[in-house]
């Protein structure tokens, strides 16, 4: 008989709308941008189990929240179910709304180390992995899967399964196989498929970059929960835009000024979270999101990319605006 899962039914019964758990990008500052948009879950990036059992402090700083953000998951990532055990405890500690487990990532350096989507070809060890940390903490726990390894290993029905037996209070499927990466077009007919063959809730993830690709997937995968990822870059007004999509109201746009005064807020957060200068180095990796598909931004980018002072970077900014205002309109 498998684990009875601990599922939160307000938080997974009454949300429509995520922020995706993405290493580098979903800390305090940008998840609380989010939520500030309508985000009704997030995660924080993914979190070594390992790290955070030997006690690194690089690796703490990852569970921390900022005052104001919504309920916020912790990911791990690893492959000892004695070690996730122990890390699910400690980062139980932090209050987080719930534990993830990653199951699905394809990054190299995560795949050596028999994490992330190296798992979906030891469906034995994922589920030995999710019992364990169900028994050691008293939130929710939920886990995150890809469609296989490769199309001739497509295996996320059966991993459900699995999942499910050993108590996950929730499935996230990002439909590509770990050798895509994330090229190619996610197969939303999985979402549908495991859904169906589930009792537990199955958020849909993959290729959602704004409101209309929201709808297309709730059509065609049948789910209740959306997961954004990239498609929040830059953009973390996506949620807005979605919630009003779902309850029938016009899209507001988000102007200049707007869009000038978000990235500014992004860049303060930073820096008072992580301090001048990593806040404001951390920040770059942003600015290309946010600018875009937007021509003539190239030479403001380049000097936001190469300021290394918080005084520096909003000065661009209000240049930016200025510059904007009075000529191009390009960020309208």
């Amino acid at each position: 008989m498998g684990a009875i899962a601990k599922n939160n039914g307000t938080l997974f019964d009454g949300s429509r709308v995520c922020l995706a758990p993405m290493a580098g990008y979903t800390d305090a500052p940008f998840r609380l941008l989010c939520f500030e948009f309508g985000a009704d879950f997030a995660y924080t990036g993914m979190v070594s189990a390992d790290g955070l059992v030997r006690g690194g402090d690089r690796t703490r700083r990852l569970l921390g929240r900022f005052t104001g953000e919504g309920p916020v998951g912790i990911q791990l990532f690893g492959s000892d179910p004695g070690i996730m055990a122990d890390a699910a405890r400690l980062a139980e500690e932090e209050n987080p709304a719930f534990i993830d487990l990653n199951f699905g990532c394809s990054v190299r350096k995560v795949i050596r180390k028999n994490g992330g989507a190296a798992l979906m070809r030891d469906l034995d060890l994922m589920g030995r992995i999710c019992s364990r940390v169900v028994e050691a903490v008293t939130l929710p726990v939920t886990a995150k899967i890809r469609s296989g390894w490769s199309r001739v290993e497509e295996n996320y029905m059966e991993a459900g399964r699995v999942l499910e037996e050993a108590g996950a209070a929730a499935v996230t499927l990002h439909p590509r196989f770990r050798t895509q990466g994330f090229s190619g077009t996610a197969d939303w007919g999985h979402i549908a498929a495991l859904g169906d063959s589930l009792s537990i809730p199955v958020i849909g993830n993959g290729d959602v970059n704004d409101a209309d690709d929201y709808d297309r997937l709730i059509r065609t995968a049948r789910c209740r929960i959306v997961m954004i990822g990239r498609g929040a870059f830059g953009r973390p007004w996506i949620f807005r835009d979605i919630t009003n999509r779902i309850e029938g109201a016009a899209r507001a746009g988000v102007g200049a000024e707007k869009r000038i005064a978000i990235l500014e807020r992004h860049i303060r957060m930073a820096v008072d979270w992580k301090g001048e200068r990593p806040g404001v180095l951390e920040m770059r990796k942003h600015y290309r999101w946010y600018f875009r598909g937007i021509p003539g931004m190239k030479a403001f980018r380049r000097r936001l990319t190469t300021a290394s002072s918080f005084t520096g970077v909003m000065r661009i900014c209000q240049e930016l605006r200025e510059e904007n205002n009075r000529k191009w309109k390009k960020l309208a």
